[in-house]
């Protein structure tokens, strides 16, 4: 599970080191023929997951970076919602058109597309945060606006009321 937050830097070529709190979660210095590298998926044992990940734009300002197990996993739960609403495909288009599978070296640095750093505005400092499922990667300066424009109060309360609605759809579902 990503979890925590690292300051780090991206060089003019587009390369970044891995924070090396995440690096497990990334399968990275993991042989491709290790047991824990492979994935069960549709019936069938996948791997070459070590040192790989999905890069892709974010709904925020910045960029996703999926682990392959975790990217796979989020593919599926798209491919439940229902194809002919129009919003559920400006979304898959949004991800699936700036998907890009990247690997990671065994030095730990992830080579970030140009049209990725485009998106997020990433020239030097990063702020890369762990979001459960998925690393956000943020310019640091853009980062630290956002967080700090945010009131955790009034962001708890909404959560609060978004679980209490879920509930209730949860007992009307029985």
């Amino acid at each position: 599970m990503l979890t925590s937050y690292a300051y780090n830097s991206i060089d003019e070529t587009g390369r970044m080191f891995m924070p090396s709190k995440f690096c497990e979660d990334f399968d990275v210095n993991r042989s491709a023929d290790d047991e824990e590298a492979a994935v069960l998926l549709s019936g069938k044992l996948r791997k070459n997951y070590a040192g790989r990940c999905v890069v892709v734009h974010g709904v925020d300002k910045c960029l996703y970076a999926y682990p392959m197990r975790n990217w796979e996993r989020f593919i599926a739960d798209l491919r439940m919602l229902p194809s002919d609403d129009e919003s559920v495909r400006d979304l898959l288009r949004h991800y699936m058109g700036s998907a890009n599978v990247c690997d990671i070296d065994k030095q730990g640095r992830l080579t970030v597309p140009q049209d990725a750093r485009n998106y997020a505005g990433l020239v030097r400092d990063l702020a890369c945060v762990g979001m459960v499922d998925v690393l956000e990667i943020w310019d640091r300066t853009t980062y630290d606006e956002t967080v700090r424009n945010k009131d955790i109060k009034v962001l708890n309360n909404r959560v609060s009321e978004i679980r209490r609605a879920c509930a209730q759809g949860n007992r009307a579902d029985r």
